[in-house]
């Protein structure tokens, strides 16, 4: 978990730079604002919704990015990096040498990465929701190989999946004209094999450049 995190924040130093370097610090006009990319990452937490997931696993913390770009006054284009770590259920880890791979795997943490590109919508200066859709990768501490195979619909290996997600959020204001800080309401799927498991987030998220 250690490695996961040092690349991810390599991976947002790395992107920090380039994005300031897109903008034009002479010019001020509107049209220059609505050329101009953006840089957006802040941390997550999520409670599993589907009953089957509910049962064996609780909360995850993770973190996430987001490079986007205005094109319009009240649209904006994206694609979102997140990590998600779920936590097992309190004292859930009951296993015996005869225990199978999926019943092991179910009784452990597990690790989403999802890459989604997305759409965003102004409700107004404050209030905005969005939609988003890419491909999520599963990796379960028991075996790499597993990914969400434990749960019974998809009945074997299972770590790629299709990841998406619909949320409303609210940005607040920080001093005078700039709101950077946004909180949202997250709800979002990994679906494969025609089975989806979900999940109820909340996401702050603060913009460097705005």
């Amino acid at each position: 978990m250690k490695k996961i995190l040092i690349l991810l924040l390599s991976a947002i130093l790395f992107l920090g730079p380039f994005v300031y370097g897109q903008s034009d610090k002479d010019g001020n006009t509107p049209q220059t604002q609505k050329r101009s990319l953006f840089l957006e990452s802040g941390i997550n937490a999520s409670l599993p919704v589907h009953i089957q997931m509910y049962r064996s696993h609780r909360l995850a913390i993770g973190v996430n990015a987001r490079l986007g770009k205005k094109i319009s006054k009240k649209g904006e284009i994206g694609i979102r990096f997140d990590y998600d770590y779920r936590f097992i259920k309190k004292n859930s880890r009951i296993l015996t040498p005869e225990s199978t791979l999926e019943e092991r795997a179910l009784r452990s943490n597990f690790s989403l990465f999802s890459l989604k590109p997305n759409v965003q919508f102004y409700l107004n200066r404050n209030w905005y929701w969005g939609v988003e859709s890419g491909i999520g990768y599963a990796l379960s501490d028991e075996d790499p190989k597993i990914g969400l195979g434990f749960i019974s619909e998809y009945a074997s290996e299972q770590p790629f999946g299709l990841c998406s997600g619909l949320y409303l959020g609210k940005r607040l204001s920080i001093g005078p004209k700039k709101n950077k800080i946004g909180i949202s309401m997250d709800f979002t799927q990994f679906l494969a094999r025609g089975h989806a498991e979900n999940s109820l987030g909340l996401r702050i998220n603060y913009r460097f450049i705005n």
